[in-house]
């Protein structure tokens, strides 16, 4: 039986990119041990935030092996995203995670013959699941990037009874009433994770105590403190904690789209050099990476 133990707070790392747009291997151990420090126990390697998209099979692969090395010498839980390309690629990438010792694979739907019903839907994760049979398999449910909007508790009911090592999702959405059917239709071996930074503490007050989450990188004991309130049930202070956050979110995103804007975050937060955004993404400007500093300082978040 395949196991699926990860939970709480997962990071969807960075791709360190050079000004040159080549991949800056070098840069992940110094990362993987700075989320490690901050208590972090799992990341998640390629979703939308590293860019794995944007990236050829081998950069993916190499980008792999480092974080499953550097995973095994810090304890860290390593969940790779495998889809986002041909499904040849895809499949390739489940077959190679599974053999260098990824804990777990996480993988989008095809993205331009897209799956129109649940039992399409079902199909793709299946050969995803079949490529990696000893691997936990989650779904990544993005539809505001992915455009497909299929029902999840329908979803995850029909997938649970086809495919054995199925173990769960991301749940990339605000919709939260469907966030909480889909959290009822999951058995107990598996696992939903939010991936809406700005919900942390509303989800976790309906049971949904697991997530992905950009700003995880950014602000891990921040991310923890929301999470350690609710369990306390300390509300006000979940809900303060809440806002400092959503306020952070609101400060980088005015500035340009998700991952140029976070990227630039990720460097003034914490020195670790991610670079710019793969292409056709472009870099924010040097005056909206200071007025990003200036409010980031004012919610006391950079000294």
């Amino acid at each position: 039986m395949v196991v699926f133990t990860a939970k709480g707070l997962m990071p969807p790392v960075f791709t360190p990119i050079n000004e040159d747009q080549t991949v800056n291997y070098s840069a992940i151990p110094g990362y993987a041990k700075y989320l490690a420090d901050a208590g972090i126990k799992a990341v998640l390697v390629g979703g939308t935030t590293g860019e794995n998209m944007s990236l050829n099979v081998e950069e993916r692969k190499k980008i792999v092996d480092i974080w499953v090395k550097e995973g095994r010498t810090l304890g860290l839980h390593i969940q790779v995203q495998v889809g986002g390309g041909p499904l040849r690629d895809v499949l390739a990438l489940a077959q190679y995670s599974q053999a260098v010792g990824v804990n777990s694979l996480l993988t989008l739907p095809e993205l331009y013959f897209k799956p129109q019903t649940v039992d399409e839907l079902v199909q793709y994760v299946e050969l995803v699941a079949k490529a990696a049979p000893k691997l936990p398999v989650l779904y990544y449910h993005i539809p505001s990037m992915s455009k497909v909007e299929i029902n999840m508790p329908a979803f995850v009911k029909a997938a649970t009874a086809r495919i054995p090592n199925f173990r769960g999702l991301k749940f990339t959405s605000n919709d939260l009433s469907e966030g909480a059917q889909t959290l009822k239709a999951l058995k107990k071996d598996q696992e939903i994770f939010l991936g809406a930074d700005t919900l942390l503490a509303p989800a976790a007050l309906l049971g949904i105590k697991s997530s992905i989450g950009t700003t995880f990188s950014l602000f891990p004991q921040l991310a923890q403190d929301i999470l350690v309130a609710v369990e306390s049930k300390d509300i006000a202070r979940a809900r303060e904690l809440q806002d400092v956050l959503s306020s952070a979110v609101d400060a980088l995103t005015a500035e340009g789209a998700w991952v140029p804007t976070m990227k630039a975050g990720m460097e003034i937060v914490s020195g670790i050099k991610v670079g710019p955004p793969s292409l056709p993404q472009r870099p924010i400007s040097p005056e909206a990476r200071q007025r990003i500093a200036t409010k980031l300082r004012a919610l006391k978040l950079v000294k």
